[in-house]
């Protein structure tokens, strides 16, 4: 079993390797328009006269008459390829990545209503706020802001790239209908999350998904008229095919961004299940409170799809299922608890008696 430190690697790897693929998405945006519009632009260059020349001396050459009567050939002179777009939305691709995630958390937690919690709030927010400081000294690492969702379905969620940017976030709904005990079990979930740098991957991924969604949208807003071409000249062509390629990409880029946020999202989630149960020695305290938040059976409508891999359980719901499903951001929540119980088996069994 990989320790925390692998872990950890691990996951800066994949942060490092998402991230260096959406700068290429952005690359490819700009350079596959630039190669669609410079062979358009070849097809419909009009021939022009072309300069015959004569060799006066071996090696070299001179401008020549044409003899009267003779057919003058023509050719075509297109314009150098000009990588503008591939610079200008390289450049912006960079840039809009970079504004994204360094604000990161706080869009997230602005766009879930998202209000803090500090050592003086009364009420469950004290007790939430108390918890999370217990669970960041029984993980070894430093506490992390502390945040209430105003929504009435149980949930939890941690966000955050960098130490002094993690954040843990409940819902009041999760605040009341869970006993201090499961809290902990809960909070110690979402430490684990951040402990393990799930959450900057995961918080990397919310990022990208989002802004894939919007140059898709985007670009299908815009009509190309490039279909109407009927040149037939085979420059043409390769501008066609080159865009198809290029429009395919981008429509089907918030699905492949989606898919590799559902697969992270599933794996860490076994894990961090595991990680609660060791900070915490006490495996039936998440069990019984996943068992509240699967028998809420409602929507967490404060939470968007896009953030729905930071949750402890699905927004939707969707984790309710016995089967697993390719789209569904959680593993089956049956399938967790059936994990936890075998967890506290062992440590019952074990000789320090658990």
């Amino acid at each position: 079993m990989a320790t925390f430190f692998e872990l950890q690697e691990k996951n800066r790897k994949k942060t490092t390797w998402v991230v260096a693929l959406f700068v290429a998405f952005f690359l490819w945006l700009g350079l596959g328009l630039d190669l669609a519009l410079y062979f358009k632009a070849r097809a419909h260059t009009r021939p022009v006269p072309a300069t015959v020349y004569r060799e006066t001396s071996p090696g070299s050459y001179q401008e020549a008459e044409l003899p009267p009567g003779a057919i003058r050939p023509y050719e075509k002179k297109s314009k150098p390829f000009r990588p503008v777009f591939t610079i200008v939305i390289g450049l912006l691709g960079a840039s809009l990545a970079w504004w994204e995630l360094s604000s990161a958390a706080t869009t997230v937690l602005k766009a879930v209503r998202a209000t803090p919690v500090d050592s003086d709030t009364k009420g469950p927010g004290r007790v939430f706020h108390n918890v999370v400081e217990e669970m960041s000294i029984a993980a070894g690492m430093p506490m992390p802001s502390v945040w209430i969702i105003p929504d009435r379905d149980p949930n939890a969620m941690a966000v955050g790239l960098k130490p002094g940017d993690f954040h843990v976030a409940a819902t009041e709904g999760l605040l009341l209908s869970l006993t201090r005990e499961e809290l902990q079990g809960v909070v110690a979930h979402e430490i684990a999350h951040i402990k393990n740098q799930d959450v900057r991957l995961m918080t990397t991924l919310t990022v990208l998904v989002g802004i894939s969604a919007l140059i898709a949208e985007f670009v299908a807003r815009c009509r190309y008229h490039g279909g109407s071409d009927r040149s037939g000249d085979d420059d043409s062509r390769i501008g066609s095919i080159i865009f198809v390629i290029w429009l395919l990409t981008v429509l089907l880029a918030p699905l492949a961004t989606r898919i590799m946020a559902l697969m992270v999202s599933k794996e860490r989630e076994y894990l961090a299940d595991a990680s609660a149960a060791q900070f915490t020695r006490n495996p039936q305290a998440l069990i019984s409170a996943l068992e509240k938040i699967s028998g809420a059976a409602g929507a967490t409508h404060s939470i968007s799809q896009a953030s729905a891999h930071l949750c402890i359980a699905s927004p939707t719901a969707a984790d309710l299922s016995e089967e697993e499903s390719l789209f569904s951001t959680h593993p089956p929540m049956s399938q967790r608890i059936a994990r936890l119980r075998l967890i506290g088996r062992g440590m019952a069994l074990a000789p320090s008696g658990g």
